[in-house]
């Protein structure tokens, strides 16, 4: 069978999934819970009620007490997040529904609000979109914020009263060592203040935002109208904290490894400190070390600072990072410096060329500027038109011999770049897409991006052209999430088009379906690259996220077809914290010279197997263990391969505009 009808065969199966598989799905009120047995699984969709939440803090139980109980001031709906999972609770699935059937309405209430959970089996909800709890407050003036700070074990944004959990006296520790977060140093995160009017979008990427900070572990803004005046609303924000403490790990467990630990609150300020250590036993250099300081928002300015220092056997650099990102889409301008000193690297920052032969030392310099434009909502979708620009600079100190058609990537240069790009993006909320425990957040919508830019050598001058369309959607009912992307590029010189790109990527990830207790999900995607009159030594190789774990320097081509069909289950127990998904993957791809076909070369695949733990009370949240057979390998192949890491593997595009760049060749 060729590749091609491979390629086909697993898009169509992933596809052709959602309509084959038993799927189950609660009933039509209700939105996001999730319960397993005893263990509450819920998320950013269900209700607060006076006897599901403990509040013992007096600035929560003031604000909070009042909407709960449906007195005074009303409340955007206040929601438990799928990252609330305990061993024990105090208030049990069992006690609520016996409450409840205490009297007809009541009962019917219930009814209209829960599924009856079948014993060792997951019931999973359906989404909403994102800001639909804050749309009543749309155009409020905010009049007060308030920020509470909980310990990392033992609470919950929905539950600051302290309890026993898993990790018993472990965690006393843990939350007695742990440097607590300031309020001052969220409320610096934060792109809403007093006194202006409450946007919806702008709560839900300020959730995000903050869920995305290495030392918060989860996030809840809740809304109230204010008690004098019905055009005010306060608003609390509630964080969780991360371990200030934590590892990483990275090991075939053979030749390899690399061990990192980080504070991600130095001084309890938000500060990261991250320091890495690698071992490689087949590399010349077979050990390195990592050093990174990182700063997110300084001073409040939005400014975020980045200190990295690498010395291992991939790369030699020293670099310095201060950029002010478009954060939310109703920041207006955004800027960012890079500068850096390479000593020796895997590949170029504006080649993304790899395996590069030829030992060199260089500095760049890197500045940028945007300035983001809003445009009117419309259908569910928050829209923004951007204009960037953006200089760098490559200065060799060392290189092999350079002239005017050897060694081009070697050459002195000065680059500039412009970008138009147009967004429409929504978010949606869910649970067990690629993480289970944890709440995920969907960006789905349309970019289409028009680059152009002039590169001058030392030896000639290029102009530049590119493109880049993605879509993506996720359906609320069916959790179907689709996405297309394409980019294509060139420069163009005085033999017209070269070193020229098209990139073709598609994404499905298929509903979630039952097999008795266990809940399950396909995951497909195929991708094509194709280089066009390339520099010689420029080449594509076959990557991990083509073929997961595939490692050859001497397979290259300049076409790539790569395919991926895998499933995930997600286990519906829970020991001591911990929650077990197990995956089954085949990957396959092909590369090809520029001017051959694809379907006469050989196809080289990885069947694999993966177990993924999560517990989040211990400092390695997670571990995934993955095994990997390739029955076709290259002259410098391995047919095993034994992997854990703390990653996982699969992200959703994120529709963030940044600098202007050349489309990777990758």
């Amino acid at each position: 069978m060729n590749l091609k009808g491979v390629g086909i065969l697993l898009f169509l199966l992933g596809v052709l999934n959602g309509f084959s598989a038993t799927c189950i799905f609660p009933m039509p009120l209700l939105q996001d819970s999730v319960f397993l047995k005893k263990q509450l699984f819920a998320i950013d969709t269900l209700p607060l009620r006076d006897s599901l939440l403990s509040i013992q803090d007096s600035s929560i139980k003031d604000t909070l007490l009042p909407v709960l109980r449906g007195k005074g001031a009303r409340s955007s709906n206040v929601y438990l997040p799928d990252s609330l999972i305990r061993k024990e609770l105090a208030y049990e699935y069992t006690k609520i529904k016996d409450f409840a059937y205490k009297s007809r309405l009541t009962k019917e209430l219930y009814k209209m609000f829960f599924v009856n959970p079948h014993k060792g089996s997951l019931n999973v909800i359906r989404t909403q979109n994102s800001e639909e709890r804050f749309r009543q407050f749309q155009g409020k003036k905010i009049r007060h914020i308030s920020v509470k700070i909980l310990p990392p074990f033992g609470t919950s944004v929905y539950d600051t009263n302290y309890v026993e959990e898993d990790i018993g006296w472990l965690k006393w520790i843990a939350n007695k060592t742990h440097m607590s977060t300031a309020e001052k140093v969220i409320f610096r995160q934060l792109t809403f203040k007093s006194g202006m009017l409450l946007q919806p979008f702008e709560l839900v990427e300020n959730e995000i935002l903050l869920r995305k900070l290495d030392y918060i572990d989860d996030v809840l803004i809740a809304v109230v109208e204010g008690p004098l005046d019905s055009d005010e609303v306060d608003v609390m924000v509630i964080c969780k904290d991360q371990l200030s403490w934590s590892g990483s790990i990275e090991s075939n467990f053979l030749n390899s490894f690399e061990l990192g630990v980080d504070n991600k609150n130095f001084l309890r300020l938000g500060h990261v400190l991250n320091y890495e250590i690698s071992y490689r036993g087949s590399k010349e250099k077979e050990w390195g070390n990592i050093l990174e300081y990182k700063i997110n928002s300084i001073w409040g300015s939005y400014f975020n600072v980045r200190g990295y220092y690498q010395n291992d056997y991939k790369e030699k650099e020293i670099r310095f990072e201060l950029e002010r990102p478009f954060l939310t889409s109703q920041m207006k301008w955004a800027i960012g410096l890079d500068v850096g000193r390479i000593f020796y690297s895997e590949k170029l920052p504006d080649r993304n060329v790899t395996r590069l032969n030829e030992l060199f030392n260089y500095h760049f310099q890197d500045l940028w500027l945007g300035k983001s434009f809003q445009l009117p909502f419309r259908s569910t979708y928050n829209r923004n038109v951007y204009l960037t620009g953006r200089i760098f600079t490559t200065l060799f100190h060392n290189r092999p011999c350079v002239s005017n058609d050897t060694n081009q990537l070697y050459h002195n240069r000065i680059d500039l770049l412009g970008a138009l790009t147009f967004s429409k993006v929504k978010y949606y909320k869910a649970n067990l897409i690629y993480d289970f425990g944890r709440t995920e957040d969907i960006p789905v919508g349309l970019l289409v991006g028009f680059t152009g830019g002039y590169e001058k050598s030392e030896y000639d001058q290029f102009g530049y052209m590119g493109t880049e369309i993605y879509y993506s959607n996720f359906n609320q009912y069916t959790e179907r999430y689709f996405a297309l992307g394409l980019t294509s590029s060139s420069y163009i010189g005085g033999k017209g088009f070269e070193r020229g790109i098209i990139k073709v990527e598609g994404k499905h990830i298929g509903r979630l379906c039952d097999l008795g207790s266990l809940k399950f999900r396909f995951y497909n995607k195929i991708r094509y690259v194709r280089g066009v009159r390339r520099y010689t030594a420029d080449y594509l190789y076959m990557e991990d996220q083509d073929i997961r774990g595939f490692v050859s320097d001497t397979l290259c081509g300049n076409q790539k077809l790569a395919t991926s069909f895998a499933t995930t289950f997600f286990l519906p127990y829970i020991k001591k914290g911990f929650r077990v998904a197990l995956s089954a993957f085949l990957d396959a791809g092909v590369l090809a010279p520029e001017k051959e076909s694809l379907w006469g070369n050989k196809i080289y695949w990885g069947i694999g197997l993966g177990m993924n733990l999560r517990n989040d009370n211990v400092v390695f949240k997670n571990l995934h263990f993955r095994l990997t057979y390739y029955p076709v390998l290259p002259t410098d192949g391995r047919a095993w391969q034994v992997m854990m890491n703390n990653s996982r593997h699969g992200n959703f595009y994120d529709y963030r505009v940044t600098k202007p760049q050349v489309v990777p060749y990758e």
